[in-house]
């Protein structure tokens, strides 16, 4: 019975340290999966960490990727802006150009046409002959406003002897009758035109009076009429009536003189 229980002891205590050492292993075996556990868990974290960095990296890779395509973009955006101006440009520059070239060819044919207008000269003295050429241009255009200020003047005075012309027709309608019978003749023997007299070769022995109007005639045509302002023996001093004589006209040595009204007998 001793023996029994001393065998149930030993089986017991056999049984309790195979328990025991069964515990401590399954505790080794459940310390070392904690701790594997634990190192995955680790390990786990450390990865998650790492992807989640990386993540970030690339977030932040794809935003600066992001930017370099809107500054590549927008780079972009301003080179095809500065080749629409460049364009431009180069279209303006075309177009000047062209205005300088036919310039050029206007300047080309000019020259020919100075060469063929003034061969004698060289190119370098034509602006020299241009110049005179301009002041003698100024020169001619003064003397042409000289002369049409002249012909107006003349046009004024013709319309303002209008009808003094009239009236002296009519004088001299008059006096062609009294020439007919006309018996006192004389000649002019000098005129001055300066002071716009003439001299008479006959004087008061002739009949003639300080008061006396005479008639200048050629070929039997009226051309004058004169006031006797010097009288003498055998010659007179007459001045010329001023409009009696017509435009273009003009008395001289030779002329006859005759009385503007006849003496009544």
């Amino acid at each position: 019975m001793k023996s029994l229980f001393y065998v149930l002891s030993v089986v017991a205590i056999g049984a309790a340290g195979f328990f025991g050492w069964t515990a401590k292993d399954n505790y080794a075996q459940q310390l070392d999966d904690r701790n594997g556990l634990i190192t995955k868990n680790t390990e786990l974290s450390k990865s998650i960490k790492d992807q989640e960095e990386e993540k970030a990296k690339e977030e932040d890779a794809r935003a600066l990727a992001l930017d370099e395509e809107a500054e590549k973009k927008a780079a972009l955006e301003s080179a095809v802006s500065k080749e629409k101006e460049i364009r431009r440009t180069l279209a303006e520059y075309q177009t000047q150009l062209e205005e300088v070239e036919a310039d050029e060819k206007k300047v080309d044919e000019g020259i020919v046409k100075i060469q063929e207008l003034f061969p004698d000269i060289q190119l370098d003295e034509v602006a020299a002959k241009v110049q005179s050429m301009e002041e003698q241009e100024k020169k001619l255009n003064a003397e042409i406003e000289d002369l049409e200020l002249f012909k107006t003047k003349l046009n004024e005075d013709i319309a303002k002897n209008g009808s003094e012309i009239v009236r002296v027709q009519g004088k001299v309608t008059e006096s062609m009758d009294n020439i007919k019978g006309n018996t006192f003749q004389a000649s002019i023997t000098s005129v001055d035109r300066r002071w716009d007299f003439v001299i008479i070769g006959a004087g008061e022995k002739s009949g003639l009076a300080p008061d006396t109007k005479l008639l200048v005639v050629r070929g039997g045509k009226l051309i004058g009429k004169l006031s006797i302002h010097q009288l003498e023996a055998n010659r007179a001093v007459a001045d010329i009536d001023p409009g009696s004589v017509k435009v273009g006209s003009s008395l001289r040595a030779g002329d006859q003189v005759i009385l503007e009204k006849v003496r009544s007998n």
